[in-house]
């Protein structure tokens, strides 16, 4: 590996370290932060449901679902509707972008936490590989391979939960249009595009791909800008063969 691509290697991988779970978990109300935290259902459904839509939205979602229910018992919901979940979607103060998916997508997970799990969505991932809970969350509906590769590497950002090291050589990050930018800006991708963008994570951190993931989406969110990136304020500036964009 160049020189400076490790130098990016290692501000990416310090970024990640620093990171606030505030910045990766944003919402829209004080509460639904604990909230989701205190919930691994809420914590799983907005992350089956991120799709298209802003973060902030979607990490408020649960939080919403449990104001309009009264509460977010997996149980509970299990019995629902698909009619049902569609009107409880239609109820959020903002909702998310694919909303006909929507219900389905709740009603996938909810099966497999009251059925599988016995409610308790922390059974997903306790005393299992990340392969194993990559699989669950790619059996929901409109659950694609990068949000299930998202699943694994949030798990352990929200709840301290530690994969193991070999397991970390499988997590990749999900590339999405903040991610996929951020690398190419670095000179890391040959383009903007999904394939590249898990390589060059890859190439990047052989040893868990998926720990740059948090830090690359926050760079792209708050710095590196579609059409304005803020370059004097980046952290990643003097390792950036962009600044000047």
């Amino acid at each position: 590996m160049e020189e400076n691509h490790q130098r990016i290697a290692a501000l990416l991988i310090e970024l990640n370290k620093q990171a606030d779970p505030e910045d990766l978990f944003p919402t829209l109300a004080p509460s639904a932060a604990e909230f989701n935290h205190a919930n691994p259902y809420a914590f799983c459904l907005a992350t089956c449901l991120d799709r298209g839509t802003k973060a902030d939205i979607i990490w408020t979602i649960p939080f919403w679902m449990f104001q309009i229910l009264g509460h977010l018992d997996p149980k509970k919901i299990y019995r629902m509707t698909l009619a049902e979940l569609g009107d409880l979607v239609n109820r959020l103060p903002k909702k998310p972008r694919y909303i006909n998916a929507a219900p389905q997508t709740i009603q996938d997970l909810t099966k497999i936490v009251v059925e599988k799990y016995k409610g308790d969505a922390e059974g997903i991932w306790a005393k299992h590989n990340a392969l194993e809970v990559r699989k669950v969350f790619l059996s929901v509906y409109g659950v694609g391979p990068g949000i299930a590769n998202m699943a694994a590497v949030l798990i352990e950002k929200m709840y301290g939960f530690q994969f193991s090291d070999l397991d970390h050589t499988r997590m990749d990050i999900k590339p999405d249009v903040h991610t996929m930018r951020v690398l190419y800006r670095l000179g890391v991708a040959a383009a903007v595009q999904e394939d590249e963008a898990v390589r060059a994570a890859r190439y990047l951190n052989p040893v868990f791909p998926g720990e740059i993931d948090g830090s690359l989406w926050h760079l792209g969110r708050e710095f590196c800008n579609a059409s304005k990136p803020f370059c004097y304020k980046c952290p990643m500036r003097s390792v950036c063969p962009r600044v000047d964009v």
